[in-house]
């Protein structure tokens, strides 16, 4: 694939030629917090603060999506075949809804890519398993343009997990920030597809994508990199890499988790937890939803929200009984989850180490510190006390 280099002053230019033919999604600041919303001419990119408050996948699984709409209408009565008069019966109307734009999300980590794709194996029936036609379409609709991390933040620990802050997984295409613009490296078809009808050569200008009047973007280019520029994006993904210290080492840590499953340390790990769920909710690779049902006279709508697994209503069942009623066990079913279910399932890891979870939690629970203690043996650990 291409390795192309775009001037800083021309980010503008690119998103304003990528706009025409898809809604273009960036990190934007507002009232101090960073979130992704649409782009338009004028917007200002931010992408020297290193992450937003959420990752953009709310994007692709919204927080609220409705998907079914209904409505009941009561048939006139029929006369039966002898004559008589027949019941009136209520029929049922249902109409599906699946909106799928074309969209660039430009802007999001490589840890927020990865999200992506671990979602991927969940709504995109691996294994055989379930296949969700809402997210698919959209994730479908979907083109990535992630950008290198040159100053990970301290609870940054994407390397521990096998991630890096210029990992190219789940990325269509790489924006390295180096001098005077960006390194742009194009991973994917798709992210071809995307910058095909932007690179010009010879900086003649950003081409109109297809559908777009020939001409009626101007004022930028992508050009090709030169050798100097390709060497000082690779020394800035060093650097960057560098500056993570992986705080734990996955070796042995699912068995660790199952082999730990009783021990009190749960509990001990979990007192300053209040079950609010921000962790779940900031995580970029989290994904459970509710669905409900609303009812207005004869009309109405199914929708599905998010949820998440700290909800002391989460597990409950329609007979009363909650097999995970306790915080402790909640808890200790998130970390589970991620290290050792869904590995176990899908031969991956859900957590991109983002570290999301230790900057936003109300009371300071770091994902690494329970890591450390219930990936570890329960012998290692006495022995690391006594010493």
């Amino acid at each position: 694939m291409a390795t192309k280099f775009l001037a800083q002053e021309q980010l503008p230019a690119l998103l304003e030629a990528l706009a025409q033919g898809a809604r273009v999604v960036t990190p934007v600041k507002s009232d101090g917090v960073v979130q992704f919303e649409l782009w338009s001419p004028g917007t200002e990119v931010e992408l020297d603060v290193l992450l937003a408050k959420q990752s953009p996948k709310e994007w692709v699984f919204p927080q609220c999506e409705t998907y079914l709409r209904f409505d009941y209408t009561m048939a006139p009565p029929a006369e039966g075949a002898e004559g008589e008069a027949a019941l009136p019966h209520e029929t049922v109307h249902l109409r599906t809804t699946n909106e799928a734009p074309r969209q660039v999300i430009f802007g999001l980590r490589p840890c927020d890519a990865r999200g992506f794709v671990q979602m991927d194996q969940v709504f995109g029936g691996y294994g055989g398993f379930y296949f969700d036609p809402l997210y698919n379409a959209r994730r479908e609709a979907t083109t990535l343009f992630a950008v290198t991390c040159r100053e990970p933040r301290s609870t940054c620990f994407c390397t521990a997990v096998g991630g890096c802050p210029a990992g190219q997984e789940g990325v269509d295409a790489l924006f390295t920030e180096i001098d005077g613009g960006f390194l742009v490296e194009v991973l994917t078809a798709k992210g071809e597809a995307a910058l095909a009808g932007v690179a010009t050569a010879g900086g003649a200008g950003i081409a109109a994508p297809t559908g777009v009047t020939a001409g009626a973007v101007t004022g930028g280019a992508l050009l090709d990199a030169t050798e100097a520029q390709v060497a000082q994006a690779a020394e800035v993904k060093m650097a960057a890499s560098a500056k993570v210290e992986p705080p734990f080492t996955l070796e042995g840590i699912r068995d660790n988790l199952h082999d730990n499953f009783a021990d009190s340390r749960w509990h001990d790990l979990c007192m300053r937890c209040i079950s609010c769920g921000t962790c779940t909710y900031v995580c970029p690779n989290c994904y459970c939803f509710n669905i409900n049902d609303a009812l207005v006279e004869t009309k109405g709508e199914r929708y599905r929200t998010w949820d998440n697994c700290f909800n002391p209503q989460y597990t409950e069942e329609t007979s009363g009984h909650n097999p995970r009623a306790h915080k402790a066990n909640r808890f200790r079913n998130r970390f589970s989850h991620k290290f050792w279910y869904y590995p176990d399932k899908y031969d991956s890891l859900l957590c991109s180490g983002c570290g999301r979870c230790i900057m936003h939690c109300p009371t300071r629970i770091d994902i690494r510190e329970v890591l450390r203690v219930m990936g570890t043996p329960v012998a290692a650990t006495a022995e690391g006390k006594e010493a």
